[in-house]
């Protein structure tokens, strides 16, 4: 029999969620805030253009299983839709989409893309 591979969470996230009224990143406990981060920047990479060549998004992964860091980088690119972020720790198997990116402090599309 096999060796399974433990799977991580699916992390289905809105963006908007992080930020205050204003736009800004919101003021939010540490744990939340290295969250954000995380998923912020994988946002950044996807929609800077870098990901249409290359899936690698030199975001290093969050997890520690087994209390080890994960030695993965996030896989990202945009789904079909154009506008959901699908990424993915080829190591661990964290994974996840990522919504609601659009106009906020991580959205690094050229101005001239952004509605």
């Amino acid at each position: 029999m096999g060796r399974s591979r433990p799977i991580g969470n699916t992390w289905v996230t809105d963006m908007r969620h992080y930020l205050d009224d204003a736009g800004a990143v919101a003021d939010m406990p540490g744990p939340a805030l290295n969250l954000a981060a995380f998923l912020g920047s994988i946002a950044a990479w996807v929609t800077s253009g870098r990901a249409a060549a290359d899936q690698r998004t030199n975001v290093a992964c969050r997890r520690s299983p087994g209390r080890r860091r994960c030695s993965g980088e996030i896989l990202a690119s945009f789904e079909a839709d154009g506008e959901t972020i699908s990424w993915h720790c080829p190591v661990c198997g964290d994974h996840g989409v990522t919504r609601g990116w659009e106009g906020t402090p991580w959205d690094r599309r050229p101005r001239s893309a952004r509605a």
